[in-house]
């Protein structure tokens, strides 16, 4: 008989959920981390008495029928909270989007998103109006069917519902491809050029894509996610990692940390364990299935050691390809150097003459004023980042050029916050090479979203019971898609069990 029934290699916020959900469900499940913390990139770091996020931590979800509420009412926690501890509050505006000559606050409630629009594009507000409202009522079908009619169960009634469900998944997958976008709308438009630009920045931030990347079903599934609210959380992203760590051992699950996965067993073309260090020692475990919350190039370069499955995975990743990574920048400020217009969460774009890409475009989030856990009392504490090919970023020395690009990101962040460089109490750097030590990966962070997003075998590998959940089975820098290809490797697990 297998030590556990589930071993999970990792500990971001899709093992956790995958973990969590099997363990509530009866099964034996063992998390193995290297770190002494748990959550990889999603964490916090502390610096003089500030707490930042290492990574974008914009948190979406929440709402009724949504992923996080989904799973926060399966796990019996949602009520404490959002009502009696109110640990999690929806921020408004969600997101604020900065152009050159632009600024628009997207909030929740479409009405008052539309009086944002006519104030900075008002001979174009007609027309707006009018797309908004057809991407929106494209999006409620799509969410209609796969959050209500196709809502997360794990009751074990697969064989009921699993051809249907299938059908279904592809005939969204088909929709989304269509060859038609938004620029075929509104190319004639008084303001065509700087409206492209300003959607153009919601899907960066959210996916990585572009409005020529992508049909108009998918930018609408995108677009409606400020409409179903965006969320903050006291004490930033290391509390959700808390939370979801705390579910995990409630229900019976184990965790070891400071555990090195040295290699991923294999017999019979199936995994069926780890080889793993503690200290000075070398422990087979065996199980029956394996969870991988770690990167492809961690799994295929170092965790597979059979050549056949060492070349399966490598072609596997190639599929793939290269993805992004960040550069950010950590700072503690007073906080009255802080527009009082700002918002907590802003995309930036500096300069139309450039393609919004790399550091022409800077994501910025700043404490809630609400959450006094993230810097001392009268101070703020911003996170900026921008995003770059790993290809272009290994030809970067990031160590001899860190102090240059932190001055150059201070200096971005001017055009937003003016003066800030005078009202800087520290301020602190993370570079790729940073991230890619930490992720365990080569050959980037952040993958842009693609059709696997509605792919139900997304999180399959080469080898058989073996899984991948986070963000290399749901691309793109977004918690909720991690937690959702969490919930979807426990519901295959839990059908074959």
């Amino acid at each position: 008989m297998p030590d556990y029934d589930v071993i999970v290699i990792g500990s971001g916020i899709g093992g956790l959920t995958s973990a969590s959900l099997l363990s509530k469900n009866g099964l034996k499940v063992l998390m193995l981390e290297q770190n002494s913390v748990a959550g990889g990139l999603c964490n916090t770091t502390s610096k003089d008495g500030y707490s930042f996020d290492t990574i974008i931590s914009m948190l979406w979800g929440f709402g009724y029928g949504e992923v996080f509420h989904w799973l926060f009412s399966e796990l019996n926690i949602f009520n404490d909270l959002f009502e009696r501890e109110s640990v999690i509050r929806k921020i408004e505006p969600g997101l604020q989007v900065i152009l050159p000559n632009h600024r628009v606050n997207i909030y929740s409630e479409r009405e008052r998103f539309y009086e944002e629009m006519k104030r900075e594009f008002p001979s174009d507000i007609t027309n707006l109006v009018k797309l908004y409202q057809e991407s929106d009522g494209i999006e409620d079908k799509i969410f209609n069917q796969l959050n209500t009619r196709y809502s997360y169960s794990l009751k074990n009634n697969y064989q009921n519902d699993s051809k249907r469900l299938k059908r279904f998944c592809t005939a969204i997958s088909i929709f989304l491809k269509r060859n038609n976008n938004i620029m075929q709308l509104v190319n004639n438009w008084d303001n065509a050029s700087e409206i492209e630009r300003f959607i153009d920045l919601q899907l960066i931030y959210f996916i990585h894509k572009k409005v020529t990347d992508i049909p108009l079903p998918l930018l609408s599934v995108i677009l409606g996610i400020p409409r179903r609210g965006i969320y903050g959380i006291q004490g930033g992203i290391r509390t959700l990692v808390s939370i979801m760590e705390k579910q995990l051992l409630r229900y019976g699950g184990r965790i070891i940390y400071n555990s090195l996965i040295e290699e991923i067993i294999i017999r019979k073309d199936k995994a069926c364990g780890v080889k793993v260090r503690f200290e000075d020692s070398v422990n087979e475990i065996e199980s029956r299935w394996v969870i991988a919350d770690t990167s492809l190039s961690n799994i295929g370069g170092n965790l597979i050691k059979k050549k056949r499955k060492k070349i399966q995975f490598s072609n596997f990743i190639k599929k793939i390809g290269d993805g992004l990574v960040p550069f950010s920048v950590l700072l503690g400020v007073d906080e009255k150097v802080i527009p009082e217009l700002m918002g907590e969460y802003v995309v930036m774009m500096r300069d139309y003459e450039s393609p919004p890409e790399g550091n022409n475009v800077i994501f910025i989030s700043a404490s809630p004023l609400w959450d006094e856990t993230r810097a001392p009392l009268g101070k703020r504490s911003i996170t900026a980042t921008y995003f770059i090919p790993a290809n272009i970023s290994a030809n970067i020395n990031w160590e001899k050029e860190r102090e240059n690009k932190k001055e150059e990101m201070i200096n971005f962040l001017e055009q937003l916050i003016p003066f800030i460089s005078e009202f800087i109490d520290c301020a602190y750097s993370i570079t790729p090479d940073d991230y890619q030590r930490l992720a365990q990966e080569t050959q980037g962070i952040i993958r842009p979203l693609n059709s696997r997003f509605f792919n139900r075998s997304s999180f399959k590998t080469p080898v058989r019971n073996l899984f991948i959940a986070g963000d290399n089975s749901f691309p793109c820098s977004c918690i909720a898609y991690t937690a959702k290809s969490g919930i979807t490797v426990a519901e295959r697990i839990l059908k074959m069990s």
